[in-house]
Order: structure tokens, then C-alpha cells, then sequence
């Protein structure tokens, strides 16, 4: 027989060696994870803006893009490439990356085509190239700053984008701009301090954007005042100080169209989705909690605009609406907003229940005309609540659980699972890693051990001791749900026989949760009463043994 100590030296050789298949595997996947992206700093600039574009594989390669591609509609001002390697926690990751500077050389929506490396390919790009207003150089001077929105006749509330850039020559040193005031307007910072390069002239300036969203809150003539840069910057080996300013911009913010629905929310964006996805029990009976779940999301508005659902109570049914959960996102284009609310409906009578409609308005600000979401009706049919359960103690669900639920959403969604040939390798390894290791405990189990006498003392010491029973039942005042949940931990426990008594009691308990039926407060106290008792009984119980030295199990029945 295997001594304990040269059973350890070998299960640790097992798994030292298969640690190390582990290792070799997760770094030779690295080659069937592919995949190569390409991105660019902008997408929306003018002619001469210098654009960075970066194209990145997630494997190290010794092919290269092939830039000529870019020729056609782009000047290619340079190049870099770069390579790295990083092991973290484990994880082995190898990219390759290339850096391009490039300007368009055409106004309008500008494609970059997709980029082959080793077989694989990037996505194409869209950029959006407008022309550049027209300007004399020689009034430009070293550094200048400007301001624009992207509209200036808004709707109340609706999103505009105010966007202020420095443009300078040579080497810059310091400065500092303070952000914008707009009277009556809510204001969300966009993009701060973005650096670029832009061409004007024959001179190449160095660009420094930032961007703000704000939300006018009454209609009416509206001013932004100039803005103004203060800083030193060095050109032509000159130091100079630089305090530019901007010109003052007119708005004229428009009033809710009268068209508009009088009792709606008032929405002004540029798109908004409203989705909703249930969780029921199948099948649905009186008492149980159906989910909806309601998901409003909408570009060019932030999360606090978006307005509350409405729910009536109904006859057959209540509704109990949690604390909505908002969400705020920053991106070039403006801010996209989300709102989620979770709805809990409790039938309260057998039949059909028909839940509304449920209609939103919002004003399209890209077309200028008013839009509908309509999410349609739903009919549900509720079963009459259980009267009688088996005389089997469930322990698999407890009140404020249900694991059996149907989903259903308002979109169809597909979800494909599927096993890759490296998750079946790593489950194998680790299966004969645990076959090793139960075969080792096995030999260990052959080792001399304490007296069995003393194992079976500590188990029924064990057995007739539960601290959460004793805290539940010896509480002045018994609490129905704590009592269930002491109940199943002691029954884990002790796996003992339950007395037809106790059996009766517990229908009665389990009757009153799941199913609001009335539970005399005696009940209580006859469980607590009863348990007490079988312990009792069972402590009392001289052990039974076999011809063996072990003895034998309390309930010879129990596998």
C-alpha cells in the first residue's frame, strides 16, 4: 500500500505536469483568437483636420497592412509601428499596432476601407468631411480661438452642442479657458480638451477642442457671451502671449410645437427606443409576482428628461413599481440617456388579466415631425392559488424565490451557446486532475484514523445541536419566515424522519407563504414544540452497532 507521503510526491508531479499542459494551451489559443480592429480619433472633421488612424491586432504578426488603399480619397502624412507582449494574472495577450496620420483630401462622407492582416479583416470606416470656412491666413495669425453649436434655432429642452477650439502655432506652454455660462440652459461637459492637428492655409496648427451640451429651459432669444483663452506660447523661437477671443453667439430657441400631445411628456431627440421584457411563472397563479421590465433609452437627451411611467391599480391585479435605474453616457455625437424600471404584478383573482397598452410620444429633431412607441397589450391567464401541497417538505424554493420562469421580450433575441474545442481540453485536464485526487483521498481513507467511536460521538453532538432553531423558537413573538428557513437549515442538518405531526404543521406553514392562507399562531409553537421533541428522542436513543468496529447509522435506510 501507498504510504501517505509518497502519495502526496505523486499527486503533486500529476498536478505540476498538468498545470503546465494548461499553460502551453492557453498560450497556443492565442492563435485561433484572431482578430484585427481599426478606429479613428474623429469622426466628423473638416477639410485639413489631420486624422490618427489606428489599426490593432490582437496577435502578434509579421504582415502589415497594406495603406495604398488610402491614397484615393487620403494623404498619408506617416506611419508607426509598435509591438507588445503582456502576461497578467496569467492571461497572455500579444498585439501588433499601427499608427497613421492622414488627411482627406475631399469633402463628404469619406470610406476607409477594410485592412488584411495574416487572412483577417478590420471593418470598414465611415468619416464625415465637411468643408472648412474660408479664412485668410494672414488674419489667422499664430493662435486663434472660435466657437460654434451645431444649431441655433432649437426646440425648449432640446440638446445643443457647444464646441470651443484654440488653434496655435509653434510650441504651446500654458494656458487656461473657463468654461462657458448659459443662462437658463442645463449644461453637460462632453468632451474635454481633445488635441488634433488642422492644416489651414499651408500652415499646420495644433488643435485643442472642447465640447459641452446644453439644454435650454425657456424659449425665447438666447446669447452666449464670447469666450476667451489666456496662455504664452512659443513660435519661431518667440515667446508670446496669447489672449484670444471669440465672437458672441444668437439663438433663437423655439416653443413645444402646438401639435404636440397636451398630456405627454415633452421629448425633443434625435431617437428614442422603448423595450420591455417579462419574467413569469409558468404557470401563473394567484399571488405570484410577474416582472416586466420597461427600458427607455434616447440619444440627445440626458437620463433626469425622461419621464415616469404611470401605472393604475386594476380590479384583478397590483402593480408595485421599484426605483427607476438611470444611466448618462457621453459621446461625440451628444449624450444617450437610458431609464430602466422594474414592475412587480401580483394577480389577485383566477382568469385573464389584461394589461394596457402603453403609448409614448417624443418629437423627432433630426425630421422635425412627432413619433409614437406603442407597446401592445398583453392577456395573461392566472390558476386559482394552490389550496394543498405534498407531504413532501419542498426545501428546493422558498417564499421570495422562484426559480422556474418563462422570458419573454418585446424584440425576438437569439442567444447561440456553444463549446469551443479549448474549454473541452481545459475540462478534461481538470477531470483527471480530480480523479487523481479522489484516488489519493481513497488511499489516505486506508491510513490508521481516530477511534470511530469518537467520529460518531461528534456527529450526534452535531446532530442535536442548531443555534438558529434555539434563536428562532425561543423568540417571544415567532416569525413565520424565519421559522421556514430555520426549518430547512436544521433538516439539512440532521436528516431526520419527520413525525407525521410535524409533516401536517409544516403543509400548514408552507400554505401560509406561498399562498397567504391563514396560519393559527399555534402552529408556531407546535413546530418549535415538536422539533424539540424529536431531538430529544434522538439523543436519547442508544446507538446501535454492528459486528464491525464502526457503528452502525442512526437510519439504516439512508444511503
Amino acid at each position: 500500500m501507498m504510504t501517505q507521503a509518497h502519495t502526496r510526491r505523486y499527486l503533486k508531479k500529476v498536478i505540476l505536469i498538468t498545470l503546465a499542459l494548461i499553460l502551453i494551451l492557453l498560450v497556443t489559443s492565442q492563435a485561433f483568437a484572431r482578430g484585427v480592429t481599426a478606429q479613428i480619433d474623429h469622426q466628423d472633421a473638416e477639410m485639413g483636420d489631420i486624422i490618427t488612424l489606428v489599426v490593432k491586432t490582437d496577435f502578434q504578426t509579421f504582415d502589415s497592412p497594406d495603406f495604398h488603399s488610402l491614397d484615393d480619397q487620403f494623404e498619408v502624412l506617416g506611419s508607426q509601428r509598435s509591438s507588445q507582449i503582456q502576461i497578467v494574472n496569467g492571461n497572455y495577450q500579444a498585439y501588433s499596432r499601427w499608427d497613421v496620420r492622414l488627411t482627406p483630401k475631399q469633402a463628404g462622407d469619406l470610406v476607409i476601407p477594410p485592412f488584411n492582416v495574416d487572412g483577417e479583416l478590420s471593418d470598414p470606416i465611415v468619416l464625415h468631411v465637411s468643408e472648412a470656412p474660408k479664412a485668410d491666413p494672414r488674419e489667422l495669425g499664430s493662435s486663434f480661438l472660435e466657437s460654434s453649436v451645431n444649431i441655433t434655432e432649437p426646440y425648449v429642452q432640446q440638446e445643443v452642442l457647444f464646441t470651443l477650439r484654440f488653434y496655435h502655432l509653434g510650441q504651446f506652454l500654458n494656458g487656461n479657458i473657463r468654461p462657458p455660462s448659459f443662462d437658463h440652459a442645463i449644461t453637460q461637459n462632453i468632451r474635454n480638451q481633445f488635441n488634433y492637428q488642422k492644416r489651414i492655409g499651408g500652415k499646420l496648427y495644433e488643435v485643442y477642442e472642447w465640447t459641452w451640451a446644453f439644454y435650454p429651459q425657456k424659449s425665447g432669444a438666447m446669447t452666449i457671451p464670447p469666450q476667451s483663452f489666456n496662455g504664452r506660447i512659443q513660435y519661431r523661437g518667440v515667446l508670446k502671449l496669447v489672449q484670444d477671443k471669440t465672437q458672441p453667439i444668437e439663438l433663437n430657441v423655439q416653443p413645444q410645437p402646438d401639435t404636440y400631445p397636451a398630456q405627454s411628456a415633452w421629448l425633443p431627440a434625435k431617437e428614442v427606443r422603448l423595450t420591455e421584457d417579462w419574467q413569469t411563472p409558468n404557470p401563473i397563479r394567484v399571488g405570484d409576482s410577474i416582472t416586466r421590465t420597461l427600458t427607455l433609452q434616447a440619444d440627445g437627451l440626458l437620463a433626469s428628461q425622461l419621464p415616469d411611467f404611470q401605472f393604475k391599480e386594476q380590479a384583478h391585479f397590483h402593480i408595485y413599481p421599484d426605483q427607476p435605474h438611470t444611466n448618462n453616457q457621453a459621446t461625440e455625437n451628444g449624450m444617450q440617456s437610458q431609464k430602466v424600471e422594474k414592475l412587480a404584478i401580483v394577480p389577485t383573482e383566477p382568469g385573464d388579466i389584461v394589461l394596457p397598452e402603453l403609448t409614448l410620444h417624443w418629437w423627432n429633431t433630426e425630421q422635425n415631425t412627432l413619433e409614437t412607441i406603442t407597446l401592445p397589450a398583453k392577456t395573461l391567464t392566472v390558476l386559482p392559488a394552490l389550496t394543498s401541497q405534498s407531504n413532501t417538505f419542498d426545501t428546493a424554493t422558498l417564499p421570495e424565490t422562484h426559480e422556474t420562469v418563462s422570458r419573454e421580450t418585446s424584440t425576438t433575441d437569439s442567444t447561440t451557446w456553444s463549446v469551443s474545442w479549448f474549454s473541452v481540453l481545459l475540462l478534461g485536464l481538470w477531470l483527471i486532475t480530480l480523479w487523481y485526487a479522489l484516488k489519493w483521498r481513497r488511499a489516505l481513507q486506508n491510513l490508521p484514523s481516530e477511534p470511530t467511536e469518537t467520529a460518531n460521538l461528534k456527529n450526534d453532538q452535531a446532530w442535536s445541536k442548531s443555534p438558529e432553531m434555539d434563536a428562532v423558537c425561543d423568540e417571544g413573538e415567532l416569525d413565520a419566515k424565519s421559522l421556514y428557513r430555520a426549518v430547512l437549515a436544521w433538516q439539512q442538518q440532521t436528516s431526520v424522519e419527520n413525525s407525521e405531526r410535524l409533516l401536517t404543521d409544516l403543509q400548514r406553514l408552507k400554505a401560509h407563504l406561498y399562498h397567504q392562507e391563514p396560519l393559527a399562531p399555534q402552529t408556531l409553537t407546535d413546530i418549535c414544540a415538536e422539533i424539540k421533541r424529536l431531538r430529544s428522542q434522538a439523543q436519547s436513543a442508544p446507538a446501535k452497532t454492528g459486528s464491525g468496529q464502526k457503528l452502525e447509522p442512526i437510519y439504516p435506510n439512508e444511503s
